[in-house]
């Protein structure tokens, strides 16, 4: 008997399953991440700017120990955010555990040193061109002030992991749940919407740097924002995009130091 069953479909290279749009239920949510967002991000670094200001000689006015404040202000009020999360949403998962299996340490090590030198490129392609020494800001006149700027770096990583990935994408994947799958790639709706929350808080960008570096910064954020999700997803945790984002930071900024040294 000849076998007439005809093949299966191709699956179609964009496809959302579970998702529907309802404008009141599906945009109150998304509207609550901006304003958490911002109620996270800027209380803290507005702290720490008046305590840095009012101790400058304390501080050695070293810059990034405003950083440093201000990093530690918003990791205290991401972890409080999320202890409400688990009150108010307990079905939202933070994902701000020890993996239970493989830790993805490793490969978020590898993507984070991928990540660091395309920001590279994408910041500073005209200074590194004319092989000019790139305006990062950064303090290179003591090896403390080095350490300390790499420090904070690599802290950016558990501060904005907390509050984004944690905090937002585990509130949000329960508010608007379904998928999105782009070819190969299947995340939550919630991975999406919160990468570009993530590129918008960025925002400042606009008011202080050329066009294309904050240009820029929108597409990478976006598109980092989704990696530290799947990092997520795979490990269960929060602790290989916190690795990841870590990395990226430092890795560009050590080399712009670097480059602020041999060029400057």
């Amino acid at each position: 008997m000849t076998d007439l069953a005809l093949p299966p479909s191709p699956r179609p290279f964009v496809e959302v399953t579970g998702f529907r749009f309802r404008p009141w239920s599906t945009l109150w949510p998304i509207v609550l991440a901006a304003v958490l967002m911002q109620t996270l991000l800027v209380p803290g670094r507005e702290a720490a700017r008046w305590l840095f200001k009012h101790n400058l000689d304390f501080f050695h006015r070293e810059v990034w120990i405003f950083v440093a404040l201000a990093t530690l202000f918003q990791i205290v009020t991401g972890l409080v955010a999320l202890a409400v999360m688990r009150k108010a949403l307990p079905q939202a998962d933070s994902h701000l555990r020890w993996p239970p299996g493989k830790t993805y340490a490793g490969l978020a090590v590898a993507i984070g040193v991928g990540m660091g030198l395309a920001m590279l490129v994408a910041d500073y392609w005209p200074q590194l061109l004319a092989h000019t020494a790139p305006d990062g800001g950064y303090d290179i006149g003591s090896p403390g002030a080095i350490a300390g700027w790499l420090g904070v770096m690599l802290a950016a990583g558990p501060n904005e992991e907390i509050i984004f990935r944690g905090l937002l994408v585990g509130m949000l994947a329960v508010l608007v749940p379904g998928r999105l799958r782009i070819g190969r790639l299947d995340l939550p709706v919630a991975a999406y919407v919160v990468a570009v929350l993530f590129g918008l808080a960025h925002y400042d960008s606009f008011l202080h740097n050329p066009l294309h570096l904050a240009l820029a910064q929108q597409v990478y954020a976006f598109a980092w924002g989704l990696t530290y999700v799947w990092l997520m997803e795979r490990s269960r945790s929060l602790l290989a995009p916190m690795i990841a984002h870590g990395f990226s930071d430092a890795v560009e900024v050590g080399i712009v130091m670097a480059l602020m040294a041999a060029w400057g």
